[in-house]
């Protein structure tokens, strides 16, 4: 039950984020920068007496029913949850700040700060394995089909509703609305990475004395799993012991100062891990 709370508030939060940038950032600057939000932007301009809510709740409606249809029942129950959300708060927002004028009379920073916005909130949905529905379900369409890859297919999907936002609202804000989707999905990946990057640690340290006490802190002080092997230099012909470990970057901090304070002549190689499944972290 407390996963379940845990990742649902996950999802929720993921989901404001999403609907605060999109809202007060890209929906008053009429910036259409792909997805169901840009088509959302484009819709409202020609209705506007339709909440931008009620467009959104729509077009998932319709773009869920497309892909049980085309796709069959590929989608998770979060990913559903997590599209609601983002029509009902944004219905909540149009209805606590209504007549929402623009931030900034620069398009480009009111563009930066939306794209960071829904950036953030789609790198927690997506860490949580569910997304906010929209054109992702288009760009699995294209690729059954066509046979394109997934992030083809979402470019192709994401442009063809900037090429609409050229159509609606000029090209000027059309080429806002392209260089949204790619200063997006550059950040999505950006802020996942940060996310969910852990630490492969190579430590040969210079005694066995050494070895012995880095594994000991590892094991007990970092509660951490290593795996230790035997190794000779190519050079010198000597035999080493070699110990590897994974683990967040707090962690990595201490180990490295503790190295620091045994053994001044150990040999620490470290590499960036952005996902790491199995015992001691993702499942």
């Amino acid at each position: 039950m407390k996963k379940i709370v845990t990742e649902y508030s996950g999802l929720l939060i993921g989901a404001l984020f999403i609907a605060a940038g999109l809202y007060f950032f890209w929906l008053p600057s009429q910036l259409a920068a792909g997805g169901i939000s840009g088509l959302s932007v484009v819709i409202k301009s020609v209705l506007p007496g339709v909440p931008i809510g009620v467009i959104i709740l729509g077009l998932d409606v319709i773009m869920f029913a497309i892909g049980f249809i085309m796709l069959g029942k590929s989608f998770g129950i979060r990913s559903i949850v997590c599209s609601l959300e983002i029509a009902l708060l944004m219905i909540l927002l149009e209805f606590l700040f209504p007549s929402l004028q623009p931030l900034s009379k620069d398009v480009l920073v009111v563009l930066l700060f939306g794209a960071l916005f829904i950036a953030i909130g789609q790198a927690i949905v997506f860490n949580l394995e569910a997304s906010s529905g929209g054109t992702d379900i288009i760009a699995k369409i294209i690729t059954k089909y066509i046979g394109i890859n997934i992030g083809t297919a979402l470019v192709i999907a994401d442009m063809a509703i900037v090429l609409l936002a050229i159509g609606i609202f000029g090209f000027e804000k059309g080429l806002y609305a392209a260089l949204g989707v790619i200063v997006t999905s550059t950040l999505i990946d950006y802020i996942i990475s940060g996310i969910t990057v852990q630490k492969h640690v190579t430590i040969i340290p210079s005694s066995p004395e050494a070895t012995e006490h880095i594994n000991a802190y590892i094991l007990h002080t970092l509660d951490r799993g290593a795996t230790m092997y035997h190794a000779e230099g190519a050079y010198s012909k000597n035999q080493k012991n070699v110990i590897t470990s994974v683990m967040d970057r707090r962690e990595f901090i201490e180990l490295k100062r503790h190295i620091s304070e045994i053994d001044d002549l150990a040999f620490v190689t470290v590499q960036n891990l952005h996902e790491v499944v199995g015992e001691g972290f993702k499942r």
